[in-house]
């Protein structure tokens, strides 16, 4: 199996909104891509907002999605709170505060980075996790 590419996203904008859209812009061309992708989201609340911005946050696109356990096999973006599994995605884009302990089962890990310190605190707890098993992460600032 190819190793798994890990990349870590740090928003421009340092504003709570810049990281929900910065997630949005890295699942729509994960969906572009044509693989399954799994959106994981930290909390039920993070859930919700992701799901309604999925929808809205392009005025010349949506990306089509549902949520775990609650859509058909047809649908390529899934969203939950529940840890990955390699059974609905080949792309995990993680909005979680833990990395993807069991990122070696996907092709791709797409971290988002918050925007205050102690959620940059935990992106780095997470980067080196991944370093320290073996996968060197690209960071991207955008």
């Amino acid at each position: 199996m190819a190793s798994c590419r890990v990349d870590f996203y740090v928003p421009s904008s340092d504003t709570p909104d810049g990281r929900y859209t910065l997630a949005c812009r890295v699942t729509e061309k994960a969906f572009q891509s044509g693989k399954h992708v799994y959106l994981y989201c930290q909390t039920p609340d993070q859930l919700t907002q992701m799901d309604e911005r999925l929808w809205t946050f392009s005025s010349s696109s949506f990306i089509p999605h549902g949520l775990l356990g609650k859509t058909d096999e047809l649908v390529r973006v899934i969203l939950g709170c529940d840890d990955p599994s390699p059974d609905v995605a080949e792309i995990v884009i993680s909005m979680a505060n833990t990395p993807v302990s069991t990122f070696s089962l996907f092709s791709r890990v797409a971290e988002i980075v918050g925007t205050d310190d102690s959620e940059r605190q935990l992106a780095r707890n997470r980067f080196k996790f991944y370093r320290d098993n073996g996968v060197e992460p690209v960071t991207h600032k955008v």
